[in-house]
């Protein structure tokens, strides 16, 4: 089965990115506050002090906004690793389902451990990373159960992810760690459910 769906998405990612580039910086930052995902307009959203619409829009569409090439790029190298593995043993409408199911895991993280940030989070990274968990989730070898692998890959991912913050995270650039830990949850617990062909369930 040709993964179809993993370079649908890839090229989605490309032509925003294309068109925002063309459109010039200034679109750009408008577009990337407007609908990336703002965890203070979800906060005053539910709290009916804003539109709750665009709020809850930005779940879905901070996802096909990245901050910069190098970022896009990184994203959707993974994309692509990751989506040409998954999606012939799952099809397309269940890697969809994962991808998205990451992506809301991942949002639902950042906002609730930053609920009154006003520094939108974009990327699909929370998505990638569900991606990422079920690959993990699946492929483990040894005795333990699902449940100890689980804890096992939960813990190496988040202490992977608290590494790269302290690494990686200063002026100008912050990690989405509670987005990535939050994504590749949601990959492990599903991993099981959307993933894995039904002959070895």
């Amino acid at each position: 089965m040709e993964p179809y769906l993993t370079r649908v998405m890839l090229l989605a990612n490309l032509a925003v990115a294309a068109a925002l580039f063309l459109a010039g910086p200034a679109i750009n930052q408008s577009v990337l506050l407007h609908y990336g995902l703002v965890p203070l307009r979800l906060t005053l959203a539910l709290d009916g002090n804003a539109a709750l619409l665009p709020a809850l829009g930005s779940l879905v569409t901070h996802l096909f906004l990245h901050g910069g090439w190098p970022h896009l790029a990184m994203n959707m190298i993974m994309l692509l690793a990751m989506g040409n593995l998954l999606e012939p043993i799952a099809g397309a409408r269940r890697l969809g389902l994962l991808y998205l199911a990451g992506g809301l895991a991942s949002a639902l993280a950042e906002w609730a451990i930053h609920p009154m940030s006003m520094v939108p989070t974009v990327g699909a990274s929370g998505a990638i990373s569900a991606l990422i968990g079920a690959q993990a989730m699946l492929g483990g070898q040894g005795p333990q159960g699902p449940l100890l692998r689980g804890l096992g890959l939960a813990a190496a991912w988040i202490a992977f992810q608290l590494l790269a913050g302290l690494v990686m995270n200063g002026p100008g650039f912050q990690l989405a760690i509670a987005g990535h830990i939050g994504g590749f949850l949601a990959g492990l617990l599903l991993a099981q459910t959307l993933i894995r062909p039904a002959a070895f369930r």
